[in-house]
């Protein structure tokens, strides 16, 4: 379960990083340092995640959850369009997803 919280804390701070910085207007501002700095702890966390798990674990989790993660992100804050094929392939990789991380235990 401290996996999961770990990887839940890694995503959150990864995505509201991303968008912070996509949303922010062009310069050094606020928003974009807020994004930067949430991006870069993210990363710390990352770190972490290498040197607690295996790697042929961690990679495609945290990968396949920065996909679904930003697919939703994208769609829900920045209007960006879904179509059946990236939602099918949202689907994939949330299958590859459970299926690396449950056979892990």
């Amino acid at each position: 379960m401290q996996n999961v919280v770990v990887f839940g804390i890694y995503i959150l701070l990864s995505i509201y990083g991303l968008y912070k910085i996509k949303s922010s207007i062009i310069g050094f501002n606020t928003e974009f340092v807020v994004g930067f700095s949430s991006y870069v702890l993210g990363f710390l966390i990352w770190l972490y995640i290498l040197k607690t798990n295996p790697l042929s674990v961690a990679f495609p989790v945290a990968a396949g959850s920065l996909i679904v993660a930003t697919q939703i992100i994208g769609f829900l804050f920045l209007g960006e369009r879904v179509n059946a094929v990236k939602e099918l392939g949202v689907i994939f990789v949330l299958v590859g997803i459970f299926m690396v991380y449950s056979n892990e235990s």
